[in-house]
């Protein structure tokens, strides 16, 4: 496994793909799956997979995902769904600047399956300082990605805590994922 630049990848089967730069940040990334095939894309640190899932696709749809801080790159695996389908379409993954990510502000936004926010509200005083504030109709998880890099932050919830509340002490992403519908705002 050579290491690739940054940019786009694509392929029909397993796959390791090795991002050389910006370790020690967390780096964007778009990936999807085919209409009928279905991939995970598992975090890699040095030249293994971790085993932890980033995001499995869905449907073919383009789903934003943060690659933590300390990655050295990600891998693909193609699985088959319960119904039996494997398909015959290939993943694509792509790098992704943090102005494509849509912004968390007061208003409140809705959706399903996998999103990733970029926060980064201007912050004069401690007093200012913002809550993620988040609600699943059945269950899911949160994970907040600082943008200068270090740990992320992971909560995972199941009924019956369906929602609750992070503190936004500095900018970063934030990935929440649920198989049903969710509802998130910064207050």
């Amino acid at each position: 496994m050579g290491v690739e630049s940054r940019g786009r990848w694509s392929g029909w089967r397993n796959r390791e793909v090795r991002i050389a730069d910006r370790t020690d940040r967390p780096t964007l990334l778009e990936v999807r799956g085919g209409l009928t095939s279905n991939f995970r894309f598992l975090r890699m640190v040095g030249s293994r997979s971790t085993g932890t899932t980033l995001v499995a696709t869905a449907r073919g749809r383009w789903m934003r995902i943060v690659l933590p801080a300390g990655s050295s790159g990600f891998s693909v695996e193609r699985f088959v769904a319960a119904d039996g389908a494997g398909g015959f379409h290939r993943w694509q993954a792509r790098t992704v600047e943090a102005g494509a990510l849509p912004t968390l502000t007061s208003e409140e936004r809705e959706g399903k399956l996998t999103e990733t926010f970029g926060y980064f509200h201007p912050k004069r005083y401690y007093e200012e300082r913002h809550v993620f504030r988040y609600e699943f109709e059945s269950h899911g998880s949160v994970t907040y990605h600082p943008e200068t890099g270090g740990s992320p932050v992971e909560i995972s919830h199941y009924p019956p805590r369906p929602k609750g509340t992070i503190p936004m002490a500095h900018h970063g992403y934030i990935t929440i994922s649920s198989p049903d519908k969710w509802r998130v705002s910064i207050v």
